[in-house]
């Protein structure tokens, strides 16, 4: 009888280690086979359709980890990125975000000087809605020019007004921004960035403002000037986005 309980202490030794075995054997092969599967190293390449490929490759390199590279190729339009798995799954969709077609745009633009007194606003004023009255201290004012500015988003664009001033701005998609959630715009709207006014003078260009500005379609913004709260004069610049067609 002993031997048949010792074999049977035996059997269930054995089962016992056999399932402790097991265990250890899935811990050993199921969580450092996911982990190798994200620090493998990769290598794809991405073609650039619409965007600078050179903005594209300034715009992934803080994704990238300490051990990532990317080999830019501006005259074939490609991304060559080097890197972790995981690492690659966002690279992959921020170049996808990034390489946006361009989109057209028309935007108008307006300088008003605003005065307290209509003694310091000669050549005559113009009569303004009642947003301006209520926004500014300013109970005279005179157009110093108006404009509409079109192309395609990404470009460059500046317009002369009368007096020296000019307006400048790049015009950019505010679409490949992505929200602060991560969720990226799904209209289109304008990004200005830089906005910038200036005028030029016998002692060179002075630069008067310098801002962002973010416009959805028929949106329209107003930006005062001047070089303190209680002013007597100061500049008024009106900006909107028209609808395209």
């Amino acid at each position: 009888m002993r031997g048949c309980d010792d074999s049977v202490r035996l059997v269930r030794g054995a089962a016992f280690m056999w399932v402790v075995v097991s265990v250890l054997v899935c811990l050993a092969t199921g969580v450092p086979s996911a982990q190798a599967d994200d620090e493998a190293v990769v290598v794809r390449v991405f073609r650039v359709e619409h965007a600078k490929v050179a903005d594209v490759s300034v715009a992934i390199q803080p994704l990238l980890s300490d051990s990532g590279s990317v080999m830019v190729q501006p005259a074939k339009g490609r991304l060559t990125v080097r890197d972790r798995a995981d690492v690659m799954a966002a690279v992959a969709e921020a170049v996808e975000r990034l390489d946006q077609k361009p989109l057209p745009f028309r935007i108008h633009v307006e300088l008003l000087k605003g005065s307290r007194t209509g003694v310091s606003m000669p050549g005559g004023t113009q009569e303004v809605g009642q947003r301006l009255k209520k926004m500014f201290p300013f109970k005279f004012y005179r157009g110093l020019g108006s404009a509409e500015l079109g192309g395609v988003t990404g470009d460059e664009i500046s317009v002369e007004l009368s007096e020296g001033f000019r307006i400048s701005m790049k015009v950019l998609d505010h679409r490949l921004e992505p929200t602060p959630f991560g969720i990226p715009n799904q209209s289109l709207r304008l990004d200005l960035r830089p906005l910038v006014l200036d005028r030029a003078g016998p002692k060179g260009t002075r630069e008067i403002l310098r801002t962002r500005v973010v416009l959805s379609q028929s949106q329209e913004v107003v930006i005062g000037a001047g070089e303190t709260e209680d002013s007597e004069q100061g500049l008024v610049l009106i900006i909107k986005a028209l609808p395209e067609g």
